[in-house]
């Protein structure tokens, strides 16, 4: 027999019969470690899909339909929930977790520690250093917690990790390479043994915010642990012995090119980019909307006076012609500046201003009567009938009288009754008076008059 054969299957005739008669159970028709190791057929798991913690995504959640192997009868030993097969570990780990490793080849869940507090770094990528917990195989002898680990209340020696039950009844046990850290009596019978912690220890580097294994090497030893053997001739000399056949090493030494690539991407360059784009948008975004807010603002303010002069076109062309001229006219400014430049140079003598008094006078009769007109809307021909009357005495009467009145027919608008009277009277045949009276009246309910004499 190859170590080849002993590894990945060789045929037997016990192992033919077997799969004749009792294809249930001997399902294989070869036998071998790794072939074994690695049959896959029967198994089926489930993992987290981080839905609701995404530090768990990719971990164990069941494995054949249970979170506990059913080989070890308390959760410490049994319990595969959160573990992780190697090809991703918890995402966000801090510094002081522990973390949990599950293979089907050993059989039970192993924890992680942190090996130092280093950092290393692999390809461009940070991770931590993580190696098995110290005494992971004693068996109870320094953990108690480990004493689940004893099959059928029978321990074997500290190092030893009993698998019989998932290796068909083989009598197989686990250890590390060499027996190292390990009872010294399992290499008293065995020459060759050189336990070596930095070729023999095993060694997890994992990126800590995704779980990313940078690189890692799992290194397990195979070994045959025989009892009483004293009922087989041939094997009398093996009784209560161990024996190694071979260790194995599960290894990645580092992740394949475009993997590497996109996790630098993802790792390095992507939280530096993220606030650049994130307060560049947000500029952006602030900038638009100010944007949008300032021209609604000006157009409602264009449309709102718009609208203000088009109200005020319903009033006569007089008083609109009067609020465009401002508050002062003509005349009185130049009042006002001679009289301002008096005050502040008193000293100064300045030449009478050409402006008219009478004019000025007349300017601010004219003011009074646009002011009255402002009261009402203007009145157009459509809105208001009228008739006008007029009566006139050439001959020896004192006094002329014209008489305008104008009523609407609209009972829900204001026309007003208007009548100018012209009186002259002659006195002394010297001085001469004319009196123009206009009165107002309003159906509204106000009288106005105006006298000019």
């Amino acid at each position: 027999m190859t170590a080849k054969e002993f590894m990945f299957g060789y045929n037997t005739k016990l192992t033919s019969l077997g799969n004749t008669f009792l294809p249930n159970w001997i399902y294989f028709d070869k036998v071998g470690l790794i072939d074994r190791m690695y049959d896959f057929d029967s198994d089926y798991e489930t993992f987290y899909t981080g839905r609701n913690d995404p530090s768990l995504s990719g971990l164990y959640a069941t494995y054949r339909g249970n979170t506990d192997l059913p080989n070890w009868p308390e959760k410490h030993c049994s319990n595969i929930e959160t573990a992780s097969d190697g090809s991703k570990f918890r995402s966000f780990i801090k510094p002081n977790d522990t973390l949990k490793f599950f293979r089907k080849s050993m059989c039970r869940p192993i924890h992680l520690v942190r090996a130092d507090t280093d950092i290393v770094t692999k390809c461009g990528l940070e991770g931590y250093r993580y190696r098995f917990e110290d005494n992971a195989f004693d068996n109870g002898r320094y953990n108690m917690k480990n004493k689940c680990f004893c099959r059928k209340g029978y321990c074997q020696p500290i190092g030893l990790l009993d698998v019989t039950d998932c290796y068909y009844g083989f009598p197989i046990s686990l250890s590390l390479p060499h027996f190292m850290d390990s009872d010294p009596g399992l290499r008293m019978n065995i020459t060759g043994l050189q336990p070596d912690k930095e070729k023999h220890s095993s060694e997890f580097i994992i990126q800590p915010q995704s779980g990313l294994p940078l690189s890692l090497t799992a290194k397990v030893q195979i070994n045959l642990h025989f009892k009483n053997m004293r009922a087989f001739r041939q094997l009398q000399a093996f009784s209560y012995q161990t024996i190694p056949t071979l260790w194995f090493d599960i290894t990645m030494p580092q992740l394949p090119d475009h993997m590497n690539i996109l996790f630098s991407m993802y790792l390095n360059v992507l939280p530096y980019v993220e606030p650049i784009v994130f307060w560049s948008c947000s500029i952006i975004g602030f900038t638009l909307v100010f944007y949008a807010i300032t021209r609604a603002t000006l157009r409602m303010s264009n449309l709102g006076h718009s609208t203000h002069i088009s109200d005020g076109n319903r009033y006569g062309k007089a008083n609109l012609l009067n609020s465009q001229n401002g508050v002062y006219k003509s005349c009185e400014m130049k009042q006002i500046v001679g009289k301002e430049k008096s005050r502040l140079l008193p000293d100064e003598t300045y030449g009478h201003s050409n402006v008219n008094d009478e004019y000025c006078e007349k300017e601010e009769s004219n003011r009074t009567r646009s002011y009255i007109l402002d009261l009402e809307p203007t009145l157009s021909a459509s809105d208001c009938g009228s008739n006008i009357g007029s009566s006139s005495n050439d001959e020896g009467n004192d006094s002329d009288t014209a008489t305008m009145t104008i009523s609407r027919n609209s009972s829900s608008s204001s026309c007003m009754g208007m009548q100018v009277s012209n009186k002259s009277n002659d006195h002394n045949n010297d001085d001469v008076e004319k009196q123009t009276i206009i009165s107002f009246t309003s159906s509204s309910g106000y009288d106005t008059s105006v006298t000019e004499s």
